[in-house]
């Protein structure tokens, strides 16, 4: 078999002492991807409560507020 462009390239680099491409790759700094699970339906209720702790909208108590504006100087005689 043939070999890639990509894997002359790394042979190449390797013959010249260089530095491999996969050393400079990111390494995860210790998460296992394999580990990753998906939240439960009481941390995606706390989150979504969190994000909207300042939206009074979602608030349902049955209070309202009315707010009066002053008349305008017109006095009817």
């Amino acid at each position: 078999m043939s070999m890639s462009k990509a894997k002359k390239a790394r042979q190449k680099l390797a013959q010249q002492g260089r530095m491999a491409p996969d050393a400079l790759r990111g390494s995860w700094q210790g998460v296992n991807p394999s580990l990753k699970r998906t939240p439960t339906l009481q941390e995606k209720q706390a989150k979504l409560n969190k994000k909207h702790r300042r939206n009074h909208a979602n608030y349902s108590d049955g209070s309202f507020c009315i707010y009066k504006m002053k008349k305008s100087r017109c006095t009817a005689i």
